[in-house]
């Protein structure tokens, strides 16, 4: 039975790798995920811990981690869709379409499945994804860096291959708010939120650009 420390310990390491993750430190937080995992591999950890293989391209490894959790919890949503993304990144594309099939067949009213169905069965279309995550991803670690120029470059790069990405253009935004060009700012949270209408994130951003242009 684990000790009262070992539990805390743990749930420590777990809270403090996802916040890392989620700011986009993900050397840090794989370190963490990797010192948690050794003391339980549980579904939650298990999954933090491909995630941050993923946002460091080590996609083989990401897959062995998914894979394991899709044995266990073959319904689960964010895992399948996680694994699908992984396969995408590997040119497993059979893989991918294999597991989205699954996933509209439990979850038959969601459209997007379709959408992704769509972008695995088309050559160009998903060559330009996979390229255009590979850019986020590098861009994500150049934000680390404090190289916003560089970051922006790769984003714009990004923004080219999926025009209508939300989480590429609200980072585009970001880098423009770090640098005070609040009208750019705003024009890409604007669109942004356009093609992702209830996210709370991107909403915030858009009224501290708001804010901003009205000083």
């Amino acid at each position: 039975m684990k000790s009262f420390f070992d539990s805390y310990r743990e749930k420590r390491l777990s809270r403090k790798g996802q916040k890392l993750l989620a700011q986009g430190k993900v050397e840090k937080a794989f370190q963490l995920f990797q010192q948690a995992v050794l003391k339980n591999e549980s579904a939650d950890i298990l999954f933090n811990l491909a995630l941050s293989l993923m946002g460091l391209s080590r996609f083989t490894e990401a897959e062995n981690y998914l894979t394991k959790l899709q044995v266990d919890f073959p319904k689960n949503e964010l895992n399948t869709l996680t694994l699908a993304e992984c396969m995408m990144m590997q040119n497993k594309w059979e893989e991918a379409k294999l597991l989205y099939s699954n996933l509209k067949l439990i979850n038959s009213r969601e459209e997007k499945y379709n959408e992704y169905l769509k972008i695995v069965d088309d050559p160009v279309i998903r060559e330009k994804y996979v390229m255009a995550k590979k850019h986020l991803r590098e861009a994500t670690l150049e934000l680390q860096k404090k190289n916003d120029a560089k970051a922006l470059e790769l984003l714009m790069e990004a923004k080219e291959y999926i025009p209508d990405n939300s989480n590429i253009l609200n980072n585009i935004g970001s880098i423009y708010m770090l640098s005070k060009k609040y009208e750019q700012a705003y024009e890409y949270f604007v669109k942004a939120l356009a093609h992702d209408q209830h996210n709370l994130q991107i909403k915030k951003n858009l009224i501290l650009a708001r804010r901003k242009l009205k000083k």
